[in-house]
């Protein structure tokens, strides 16, 4: 706002400005020192007439409201200018004014660096001693949120100055008044200043006309107290302010003098009465309200008015949408009683207060982010608990199912060699052991020999055989030649040395052996042992050779082979004891069956796993084993039975919950911790 007209000032003291030009105005009296000497002047020398509101509230505003509205006309000294030296510093820059003095910008070319210099204008006792009152004050705080103060001197024409931190930034007022800060932003400012103010009433020190204008925010952010001129000290005995210099004998509370400005003033400042920290707890309210709800809480056109209001404790309400919340302005309003005791003891209290209000969603946030640790927690152990009895089980039902597998590959194999026993008893089998193709030795002819293996097939068909349930059985004559099987009867002929085990055993001349193959494989296919039936999945395939005698023995040479073909899935219907362990039989090439409900990717993962191992497949968490299936004395391992089973803990939700729930578990924890941290660091108490 540009410096009031002489229209301006008329229609302020006539209390004609409407509600907002006159915040506005009065708002740039709190700034402007040649304003307030306009208004001064032209309330002293007689403004008078119908519709003057108040002459006082006018020298007050004039005047900052020094301890008296007359300013004394004393000698004006030259007006500062650039490259005057003050003491050892020279005047660089002139940087603003206040209600006493002008500051410059000076460097200090002793230490080389540059300050803030406030010198006055005009030579005038009292406000040299409240200058060097000022100085005094400020330089018996050492805080970070109060400006340091260098030095106190008088130049060679007896004007009093002081050295002090030059801050690069801006008023409080300045800086509030920009757009786009949040209601915390505002809070963490003020308690900043807070903090400087709570130092300061540690050292002794009351402030009187805390407010916006009175501190300075740094381009860094960093916040601090000036403008200590209307301070009253009372040092603390043994305090920095008592070791520094006694105050003159000035009564700054003597009833009836008015100390501060009226728009902040609390209503002991307003009656003359006796001032305590709790009046700079009143003012900085004031001034944190103004911030909020971007007006003042107390109404008044006059300094008659103003002060009722206050003293009466008329508190406006907030305006209508304020993003306030009603904590804050509770604390506002605690610091605003009427009565200093019905305020906060101390700075340091409202500041907690504060801290606590605007900590509060720190606070909430660590509150949740603790509870939501503790449940994934309290679910981790559940399902740490519940995994290790599910494992538990699961290890017995895979140890119980690999012994059903053993006794059921025994009994199967102790079956067919009860079953090929009774069948070496059989004539016609006997007949095909001693049978041997006649042209061998050179005598008959190929077609006798053909019509003498006609007649065995049809002797082996007519013949009833012992068979192991739905097992086929098939014979075959020293040369592998097929000559019967029970899928097909009247096929025979077809070549079984395609068979690895049976040329095996055909050219060594003896030697039983099981195998695990594929029905679909291309040589069993070709041997005409299923005859036209098209079967899939896998057959064990039992073969014991035929020596001429009642059994082969050391020396015989094998004469016949007899086989037989059962399902695999019957060998898994004989391991099987639950129905909750899933299985799979797998050949040695890799080809497999299995139940229905086990996903293809378990009998993959669990041939490369010895141990019980955990796999994730159709969205489930699985635990598999791999089983070896021996065969025949001495032949080693013809097969692998997987076993798979769910399970069932509480956080087999998804593949990786686990994973995912414990690191959510230490994410909630860590963010619990540090909100927790930043709350008690806002605050700056316990919580």
């Amino acid at each position: 706002m540009e410096c009031l007209d002489a229209n301006v000032v008329q229609d302020l003291m006539s209390g004609a400005l409407d509600s907002g030009v006159r915040s506005a105005v009065l708002g740039h009296l709190d700034t402007c020192e040649d304003c307030r000497e306009l208004l001064n002047i032209t309330a002293r020398d007689g403004v008078a007439g119908e519709g003057k509101r108040d002459i006082e509230l006018l020298e007050t505003a004039a005047a900052s409201v020094v301890p008296s509205t007359r300013v004394t006309r004393g000698t004006t000294g030259e007006p500062p200018v650039q490259g005057r030296r003050m003491g050892r510093y020279t005047l660089i820059e002139r940087l603003g004014a206040g209600a006493m003095g002008v500051v410059w910008r000076a460097e200090d070319p002793t230490l080389g660096r540059s300050v803030a210099v406030k010198l006055l204008r005009r030579v005038d006792e009292s406000l040299t001693e409240r200058l060097v009152r000022e100085a005094r004050s400020m330089a018996a705080v050492n805080h970070p949120n109060v400006v340091t103060v260098y030095e106190v001197g008088e130049s060679d024409d007896g004007t009093t100055f002081i050295a002090m931190e030059l801050v690069a930034g801006q008023s409080l007022r300045q800086w509030q008044s920009k757009t786009g800060h949040t209601v915390p932003e505002l809070v963490e400012a003020y308690i900043a200043a807070a903090r400087g103010l709570g130092a300061a009433h540690a050292a002794g020190i009351i402030h009187r006309d805390f407010k916006p204008d009175n501190v300075l925010v740094a381009d860094d952010g960093r916040v601090r107290v000036t403008d200590f001129g209307l301070a009253s000290s009372k040092p603390k005995p043994g305090s920095a302010a008592a070791r520094v210099a006694s105050i003159g004998d000035v009564n700054l509370t003597t009833s009836g003098s008015v100390l501060g400005t009226p728009a902040y003033m609390a209503p002991e400042q307003f009656v003359g009465g006796n001032v305590d920290p709790r009046t700079d707890q009143f003012n900085f309210c004031v001034s944190l309200w103004e911030a909020l709800y971007g007006e003042r809480p107390f109404d008044g056109k006059t300094f008659s008015e103003l002060g009722d209001n206050v003293c009466d404790g008329k508190v406006k309400a907030p305006p209508a949408g304020s993003q306030v919340s009603s904590a804050l302005h509770a604390i506002l309003l605690k610091g605003l009683s009427v009565k200093p005791g019905d305020r906060y003891a101390t700075m340091h209290e409202l500041i907690v207060e504060l801290g606590r209000d605007r900590a509060k969603p720190w606070r909430r946030t660590a509150i949740v982010s603790a509870a939501l640790a503790g449940v994934l927690a309290l679910g981790l152990v559940a399902d740490w608990q519940v995994r290790a009895r599910v494992t538990g089980e699961i290890r017995q039902s895979f140890a119980a199912t690999g012994t059903q597998l053993d006794r059921a590959v025994a009994r199967l194999t102790s079956s067919f060699y009860t079953v090929s026993a009774i069948a070496y008893r059989e004539q016609a089998l006997r007949e095909v052991a001693g049978h041997h193709d006649q042209a061998d030795f050179g005598l008959g002819d190929p077609a006798a020999d053909q019509a003498e293996l006609e007649r065995l097939n049809s002797t082996l068909a007519s013949t009833e055989w012992v068979k192991l349930g739905d097992s086929a059985i098939a014979i075959a004559d020293y040369k592998g030649r097929l000559l019967y099987t029970s899928a097909a009867p009247a096929v025979w002929g077809g070549d079984l040395k395609v068979l690895a085990p049976v040329k095996r055993a055909l050219d060594a001349g003896k030697g039983d052996s099981v195998t695990v193959l594929p029905y679909a494989d291309p040589g069993l296919a070709s041997t005409g042992v299923l005859g036209s039936a098209r079967k899939t999945g896998l057959a064990v395939l039992f073969e014991r050779t035929v020596a001429l005698g009642d059994k082969a023995s050391e020396g015989s040479e094998a004469r016949a082979l007899y086989l037989q073909l059962q399902d695999g899935k019957q060998l898994l219907d004989d391991v099987r004891l639950d129905d909750e362990t899933l299985l799979a039989l797998v050949a040695p090439d890799g080809t497999s069956i299995a139940d229905d409900a086990m996903p293809a990717g378990l009998v993959a993962a669990a041939r490369r796993q010895g141990d019980i191992a955990e796999v994730a497949a159709g969205g489930q968490t699985y635990q598999v084993q791999s089983r070896s299936v021996r065969g025949l004395e001495g032949q080693g391992t013809i097969a692998h039975v997987v076993m798979a089973r769910p399970m069932d803990g509480v956080l087999s939700l998804f593949p990786g919950a686990r994973r995912a729930f414990t690191v959510a578990a230490f994410a909630s924890l860590a963010l619990a911790l540090w909100t927790f941290w930043r709350a008690r660091k806002i605050t700056g108490a316990r919580i």
